[in-house]
């Protein structure tokens, strides 16, 4: 990686040298990223893959009397960016006018207590972190005889730059580290197999608890192992905090400004209105230190904020960007989103998770006595609809009888509306995580009641 001046200064430089390229009436703004990251993936004892990857570019965002030009290059050469630049200014001639296209203007950012780098991710040489993929398989496979197989095991880390500079004003650059492992184990009795899943997150490998996470994989493969369908019937289900953290991707693109400017969201026109149980509490915090998508600023600079979105069941506002905050009269939230260099800024969740409660998971059995713990969902994207609020999944999980898990069930489906499940809502546990591959949702254990379970016999 370079000094840490080093992209703002350029990006600086670039904005500079491109607004006298560009000429009078067109603003510009330059966006640097530079990524470097290792994968490794462990089977049967040996390194299955190992993948190092290093990505860096600019993205360039042309503003012309409110028509919208983009183009991006790979590399930080100026040769580079100057056709960037050229290639911008030209689409912005074409675009269709926009008075909601704007860049937002200079403001101070976070610099300090955010948590999100630290060198060991550098400093670690890469056959440590091999031995740390290849030592997940094998605490999975020592955790229970009946975990026959690991189909993947693997650790992953990530360092990445990011500036930012504008005519407008912007000028902010931070760096970020993070790394991951995740486990899939298969259990096996008789003819039958089951699967489990976990994981753990961090901003170095040392944070990353493998014991722990090789346990609590190989239990949930394991005490899947004997599963069978249930009568169909209304019941409470108690949504383990992995599932209830997936459930949140469908609020997250539910809530996203731009979904609800175009009609696209169930919570449109609902701003105000009661739309949970007041223990239900959404924040988004792209400032919430050593969480995965915290950052000073989001992706067209806009400094980062925590703000809840859902304060005591009552819809409070939606995600923004500086476009979408233009069109609704409002301000950007600072959720502005690239996937890359590549790409314009879209809206996205930051730190998005549900605000804990009391209890852990087994607390809340008891207080539910009887149920469906759910373990598992099968298709998530598919199965919950955030443009209509519909929701049916598949589901795999426990049968709880006098307040524990008594038998696993499977070929289970959850059916009914995403605003009935938060409405009834009975209790939200304290034992908040976070997912490392939505986009950094984050759930406790969560129990709705009157929720139609449909399966067999």
């Amino acid at each position: 990686m370079r000094r840490e001046a080093d992209l703002l200064a350029l990006a600086r430089e670039w904005v500079e040298r491109g607004s006298a390229l560009a000429g009078k009436g067109v603003d510009l703004e330059v966006f640097v990223q530079e990524h470097r990251g290792m994968t490794v993936k462990a089977f049967g004892g040996e390194v299955e893959g190992l993948r190092y990857s290093h990505s860096r570019g600019v993205g360039v965002r042309a503003l012309r009397g409110g028509r919208l030009g983009y183009s991006y290059c790979t590399g930080l050469e100026w040769e580079g960016v100057k056709r960037a630049v050229e290639e911008a200014a030209a689409n912005s001639l074409y675009g269709t006018p926009d008075q909601n296209n704007l860049l937002p203007g200079p403001a101070a950012y976070a610099e300090e207590g955010l948590g999100i780098y630290d060198p060991e991710v550098e400093e670690t040489d890469s056959v440590r972190k091999v031995e740390m993929a290849l030592e997940l398989e094998r605490l999975t496979l020592a955790e229970d005889e009946r975990v026959v197989q690991v189909e993947t095991a693997v650790y992953a880390d990530a360092v990445a730059e990011v500036a930012v500079a504008s005519t407008a004003g912007v000028a902010g650059h931070y760096r970020s580290s993070d790394c991951y492992c995740y486990v899939y184990p298969m259990a096996r009795e008789g003819e039958e197999y089951q699967t489990g899943f976990s994981f753990d997150v961090g901003v170095r490998p040392s944070e990353l608890d493998l014991s722990r996470v090789a346990e609590e994989a190989a239990e949930r493969a394991v005490c899947l192992l004997g599963s069978k369908s249930m009568p169909s019937r209304r019941t409470t289900i108690i949504l383990d905090s992995f599932v209830a953290a997936e459930f949140l991707g469908m609020l997250a693109a539910a809530l996203s400004a731009e979904a609800v400017l175009k009609g696209r969201s169930f919570l449109a026109g609902k701003l105000g209105e009661q739309i949970a149980d007041p223990k239900i509490t959404l924040i988004d915090d792209g400032l919430l230190p050593g969480a995965p998508s915290t950052a000073p600023f989001d992706d067209e600079g806009v400094p980062s904020r925590r703000k809840e979105l859902i304060s005591g069941g009552v819809l409070r506002g939606y995600l923004h960007n500086t476009y979408t905050a233009a069109r609704a009269g409002t301000v950007s939230t600072g959720n502005a989103s690239r996937g890359s260099f590549r790409d314009r800024p879209r809206v996205g969740a930051t730190n998005l998770f549900l605000e804990p409660g009391k209890g852990g998971r087994e607390e809340i059995m008891r207080e539910v006595g009887e149920g469906v713990l759910v373990l598992q969902v099968v298709g998530a994207h598919a199965g919950a609809n955030p443009v209509s609020g519909e929701i049916s999944l598949g589901a795999v999980g426990m049968l709880v009888e006098n307040g524990a898990p008594q038998r696993p069930l499977r070929e289970i489906t959850l059916a009914g509306k995403a605003l009935e499940f938060l409405s009834n809502t009975v209790a939200v546990g304290e034992d908040l995580r976070f997912l490392p591959f939505e986009g950094s949702l984050g759930a406790p254990t969560v129990a709705v009641e009157g929720v139609m379970v449909s399966g067999r016999g």
